[in-house]
């Protein structure tokens, strides 16, 4: 596995001796991720992802998923129950109480 150390890093514009800085540990371990000879334990990898304002899976090189049309339905159904004045959102919760406590 991979990180995106060295790309986040440079886009950064620090050094590895800044970011290792930065986060608690050494230049060589940031050479030995950036070059896929080791990875970073989980306390590094969070604090990786702080410093370059990113999520895990940023980090990891991931692709937030594609949505699909179920959650796409979720968000306009969301949408319209907030755009509702508040005692309709009150009428509508309690219709829908009994079937959201089964």
């Amino acid at each position: 596995m991979k990180l995106k150390i060295r790309e986040l890093r440079e886009e950064k514009n620090l050094t590895q001796k800044e970011l290792a800085a930065l986060i608690g540990n050494v230049q060589r371990n940031i050479s030995n991720w950036e070059n896929g000879l080791n990875e970073p334990d989980c306390e590094s990898m969070v604090k990786l992802a702080d410093v370059f304002g990113v999520s895990l899976d940023e980090l990891f090189g991931r692709d937030a998923p594609v949505p699909s049309e179920l959650d796409e339905e979720r968000e306009r159904l969301i949408r319209a129950v907030l755009s509702l004045r508040k005692e309709q959102q009150t009428a509508l919760f309690t219709l829908l109480k009994p079937i959201l406590h089964n």
